[in-house]
């Protein structure tokens, strides 16, 4: 799968299930049932076991129901690396924004895996970042040390 010119890369997540219900009116664009399309076509050893959403489970959706299992397999813009992020930051400013920039993630550790760009910074958490900006009265975008695109599973 490419989408022009760039190369394709897949947020890990330990554990994926695949779609196995090609009937499901999202399949097209869920990655679940993607990878079991293409378990189903390679004619490379098949694993012993999968795990799977149960198909039972998808064809009692309504044609309106969401799918809780969906995953989309449009590609996210995701930010690496927050190295340089704080050097348009006033200096008696820097301690504020530095401890509400560690409050768009989850956990300190996250914030800190991020900033030397071994975490991908997920587009919500971007957001989040340019927010505790504009809150503190700077102008400029936060900018981050690269950017790439992937699927988030």
């Amino acid at each position: 799968m490419n989408r022009g010119h760039r190369e394709l890369h897949w947020i890990a997540r330990p554990q994926r299930q695949m779609g196995i219900r090609a009937r499901c009116p999202k399949a097209s664009s869920c990655l679940r049932a993607i990878a079991a399309q293409l378990l189903s076509e390679s004619e490379a050893p098949q694993p012993q076991s999968v795990r799977a959403v149960n198909p039972f489970y998808v064809g009692s959706l309504s044609g309106s129901s969401t799918c809780a299992r969906y995953r989309s397999s449009e590609q996210l813009h995701y930010a690496r690396g927050m190295t340089h992020l704080f050097d348009e930051v006033p200096t008696k400013l820097l301690f504020t924004v530095r401890h509400r920039v560690m409050g768009c993630f989850s956990c300190e550790r996250y914030y800190y895996h991020c900033r030397k760009g071994e975490r991908p910074i997920s587009p919500e958490e971007q957001q989040r970042i340019a927010r505790v900006f504009k809150a503190v009265g700077i102008s400029t975008k936060p900018k981050f040390d690269r950017y790439e695109y992937a699927v988030a599973w």
